[in-house]
């Protein structure tokens, strides 16, 4: 015998289970879609055209203060130099600035603790700019006004946006094209896209110039900026009937 709590009639118990049995009598199994899935690819050429080169000034004396001046000295001067080079939109940055302690280590067998020698200036200028066609021209300025190392130099798509639009837009034609092609294969029709998604894009630069010193530039440096390969691939499911 089920004992309940005075005043509490089994019919509200009844009512509290009907709504469990009603909902699984309208559940009904959904039908399975049949699908096709393919994967579509596209890429576009662009030529770069932003530059980016940063140059490094290094110093060194026998104390901290005399390694700081003539590093302030030589970078003002590349930098100086460097704006007569770029256009109004351009930019000239200070983009690193340290200033080290350079020790004599202990010989072998010695037993003392590494002594300061003299100290190491470091300052790099980064220079952004439009002007593509002036990166060797950029270099040589550089380098001849103080710079004795060419950090890095790489190029960049200014609408790198509206480019990676136009690889998207070739993806999705491709993927059409193969989702037609498969289904007339089938003998099947194609009907709605059931989902689509982007796989993370890539933008393939031309090579990137690493550092060097500036001894071993040549009397004029020559840059091509080449071209760059914006990519994009999509991954689409069609319905067929």
């Amino acid at each position: 015998m089920c004992a309940t709590r005075p005043g509490w009639p089994l019919a509200i118990l009844f009512v509290l289970l009907v709504p469990l049995g009603v909902l699984h009598a309208d559940e009904s199994p959904a039908q399975a879609k049949r699908t096709i899935s393919v994967t579509g690819e596209g890429e576009v050429k662009a030529v770069p055209d932003r530059v980016l080169v940063s140059f490094a000034v290094e110093t060194t004396a026998s104390r901290a203060a005399e390694a700081v001046t003539e590093n302030a000295k030589r970078s003002t001067a590349v930098a100086q130099a460097l704006k007569t080079q770029i256009a109004a939109e351009d930019t000239i940055t200070t983009s690193r600035y340290t200033l080290e302690p350079r020790y004599e280590t202990a010989r072998p067998g010695e037993s003392r603790e590494p002594r300061i020698t003299g100290y190491v200036a470091h300052s790099e200028v980064l220079v952004e700019s439009r002007q593509v066609d002036k990166a060797g021209a950029l270099i040589d300025t550089a380098t001849g006004a103080g710079a004795n190392r060419v950090g890095s130099l790489r190029f960049s798509l200014s609408q790198r946006s509206e480019q990676l639009g136009a690889a998207l837009e070739k993806a999705g034609a491709s993927a059409r094209a193969q989702a037609e092609s498969a289904a007339r294969g089938l003998g099947v029709k194609l009907k709605r896209v059931l989902s689509a998604s982007v796989q993370p894009q890539a933008i393939v630069m031309p090579r990137r110039f690493e550092a060097m010193a500036a001894e071993a530039r040549t009397p004029s440096t020559p840059i091509e900026p080449g071209e760059a390969t914006v990519s994009a691939t999509l991954q689409v499911v069609y319905e067929i009937e």
